[in-house]
């Protein structure tokens, strides 16, 4: 398995954790009618600590061998790989982003009676957590198509 296949199983498995964690955190709260804007900001930061840590100390364990794998520049197959899996995603992003963007004309309404304490801050928090979480799980599918193309490959 290569370095950047390698890489890509540990970008995966970790941000499924800790983020699938921190999403469900937030999604509980919002099912909840009850969202703590500074307690989920502490996990947010929370969580990036972890993700940082994790993905260097794993991306580190498994270069041991080879430590001038850690920090290489691609090479030519994975540069291809890559961009084929962003051209994939990043369309993808951008229409969630559209989708969220009209979704929020909606969502305003609901967020008023629904949040009726502070309709203004639990929409925002919402709000950001979407684009957030569109951007994890594009990220997410960028490494899947990658791993997959190093097994269609390999």
């Amino acid at each position: 398995m290569s370095f950047r296949e390698k890489t890509a199983w540990i970008a995966v498995v970790t941000t499924l954790v800790v983020w699938g964690y921190y999403f469900s955190e937030v999604w509980r709260g919002v099912g909840a009618r009850a969202l703590d804007g500074q307690a989920l900001w502490t996990l947010f930061l929370i969580c990036m600590g972890i993700t940082v840590v994790l993905l260097l100390g794993l991306n580190l364990f498994a270069s041991r061998r080879r430590l001038k794998d850690f920090g290489a520049g691609p090479d030519e197959l994975e540069k291809q790989l890559e961009g084929s899996a962003a051209r994939i995603t990043k369309p993808l992003f951008e229409w969630a982003v559209l989708g969220i963007s009209a979704a929020a004309l909606l969502w305003g309404r609901e967020f008023a009676a629904g949040f009726p304490d502070d309709p203004v801050g639990s929409f925002a928090i919402v709000m950001a957590n979407a684009l957030l979480l569109a951007a994890v799980a594009t990220n997410v599918l960028a490494e899947i198509i990658v791993i997959i193309r190093f097994r269609v490959l390999g």
